[in-house]
C-alpha cells in the first residue's frame, strides 16, 4: 500500500509566500489577474509578476488587497517580512542594476578582460560538480557584481547573466530560494537586455525549478512554458530546448499530470539526442545521460506522491538507483547524498520503508541544502517508522 501523501510545502521566502497567498485569495474570489489588478488600480501584468515572485509588491497593495478580498489582514501582515527581505537582499548587492552606459564609475573592459571572465566562467561551471555550489557562492557573486559595474554592451550583459545563473544555482543548491530567485531575476533582465535568447530560456527554466522545489507547480509550469517558448526560437540549440523540456516535465510531475510529464520527458530525450549529435555547447550535456536518468526518477517520484500509485514509485526507484551508479567517482559527495535521499523517498512511496530507512543511514549526520529537504521529506513519509 502506498504511504500517505505529503502536503506541498509552504514557500520559504517571504516574497514567495506573499505571492502564494495573493494567488490563493484571488482564486477564492474567482478573480482573474486582470480583474484583480483593475480593482486594485494596477495592471494585470503586475499581479502576475507578484504572484510568480518576479516583482516585489509595491507599498499599499497589501492593505488594498486585504480590504478587497476580505483576508482578515493576512497580506498586510505578510508585507513586513517582504519589505525586510527586499532590504536585506539589497544590502547584499543582489538587487542592484548593472551600470548604465556613461554611469559614473562604470568600467570599460577590454577584450582580454572579457576573455578572462569568460574562461573563469567555464572553470567555475566545471568545478560545481566536483566541489559543490556552497564553496563557490561568494566568488560567483563577486564576479557577477564586478561585471555589473562594467559598461554593459551585449557581451558584458550576457556574461553577467551567466554568472548570475551560476550564483543563483549555488543558492538554490543551498536551499536559499529567495536568493536564488533574486539572482535568476537579475540575470534574466541582463540576458533580455543583451538579446541572449539561450540565456533567457535557461534562466526561465532555472526559475521554474525553484518554484517546482517549493511545491508551486502552477508557477513552475508557467515559467517552464515560457522557457520552452523562448527555446523554440533557437532551432540550432536543441540542448537549450531539451533543458526547458526537462523542467516542464518536473512541473507536470509535481502537478500529478502523468501523460504531460511523460510527453515532456520524451521530448527531452529526443532533443538531447539531437543536441549531442550537433555538438550543442549547453554545459549540462556533459552529463546528459545522468541528468536524464535523475529527471525520470524525480518525475516518477513526484507522480507517485501526487497520484498515490506505487508503479510510479517503483519506476522512480529503478531510475534513481541507476543514477547512483552513473555518478562518476569525482562527483561531490553532496550529489551522491541528494540522489540517495531522493531514492529513499521513492522507496517510501513504493511502500518499502525498510529500503528507505537503510538509504537514509548513508546520508551525512547533518545534511544541508536540498539534501536536508529531501531527507526531511523521506522521514515524514516513514513516520512513525523510526529513522536514525
Amino acid at each position: 500500500m502506498p504511504l500517505p501523501l505529503v502536503p506541498s510545502p509552504v514557500p520559504v521566502s517571504a516574497q514567495l509566500r506573499f505571492g502564494h497567498r495573493l494567488r490563493h485569495w484571488r482564486e477564492v474570489h474567482g478573480l482573474s489577474q486582470a480583474e484583480l489588478g483593475r480593482r486594485l488600480g494596477y495592471d494585470d501584468s503586475l499581479i502576475s509578476r507578484i504572484e510568480n515572485a518576479r516583482r516585489w509588491p509595491p507599498p499599499g497593495l497589501a492593505v488594498r488587497a486585504d480590504a478587497l478580498l476580505g483576508t482578515g489582514g493576512e497580506l498586510t501582515e505578510l508585507w513586513q517580512p517582504v519589505r525586510q527581505e527586499r532590504e536585506h537582499l539589497g544590502e547584499l548587492g543582489v538587487l542592484g542594476p548593472p551600470g548604465a552606459p556613461g554611469a559614473a564609475g562604470a568600467v570599460r573592459p577590454d577584450a582580454a578582460a572579457l576573455d578572462v571572465q569568460s574562461g573563469l566562467l567555464a572553470v567555475y561551471r566545471a568545478a560545481l560538480g566536483h566541489i559543490g555550489g556552497e564553496d563557490l557562492t561568494a566568488v560567483l557573486e563577486h564576479h557577477t557584481r564586478t561585471l555589473a559595474g562594467w559598461r554593459p554592451d551585449a557581451r558584458v550583459l550576457s556574461l553577467a547573466a551567466r554568472y548570475a545563473e551560476l550564483a543563483g544555482w549555488a543558492h538554490f543548491d543551498g536551499a536559499r530560494a529567495a536568493r536564488a530567485l533574486a539572482w535568476y531575476g537579475r540575470g534574466l533582465a541582463w540576458a533580455r537586455a543583451a538579446g541572449d535568447r539561450a540565456a533567457v530560456a535557461d534562466l526561465l527554466a532555472r526559475q521554474s525549478s525553484v518554484h517546482w522545489w517549493n511545491g508551486d507547480h502552477t508557477t513552475a509550469l508557467a515559467l517552464a512554458g515560457a522557457a520552452r517558448s523562448a527555446a523554440i526560437l533557437l532551432p540550432a540549440r536543441p540542448g537549450v530546448q531539451a533543458w526547458a523540456a526537462l523542467v516542464e516535465a518536473h512541473a507536470h510531475g509535481r502537478a500529478g499530470a502523468a501523460p504531460d510529464a511523460l510527453r515532456a520527458l520524451a521530448d527531452a530525450e529526443r532533443l538531447t539526442g539531437a543536441a549531442l549529435r550537433a555538438d550543442d555547447p549547453s554545459p549540462w550535456l556533459a552529463r546528459a545521460h545522468l541528468v536524464l536518468t535523475v529527471a525520470h526518477g524525480t518525475c516518477h517520484r513526484d507522480l507517485a506522491a501526487s497520484l498515490g500509485r506505487p508503479s510510479h514509485a517503483r519506476s522512480a526507484a529503478a531510475h534513481l538507483s541507476t543514477a547512483l551508479t552513473q555518478l562518476p567517482p569525482s562527483t561531490h559527495p553532496h550529489d551522491h547524498a541528494l540522489v540517495t535521499a531522493r531514492l529513499a523517498t521513492a522507496h517510501a512511496h513504493a511502500g518499502e520503508p525498510e529500503a528507505a530507512t537503510a538509504l537514509l543511514t548513508h546520508l551525512p549526520p547533518t545534511p544541508t541544502g536540498r539534501t536536508a529537504h529531501e531527507a526531511r521529506r523521506a522521514r515524514s513519509l516513514l513516520s512513525p517508522v523510526p529513522v536514525p
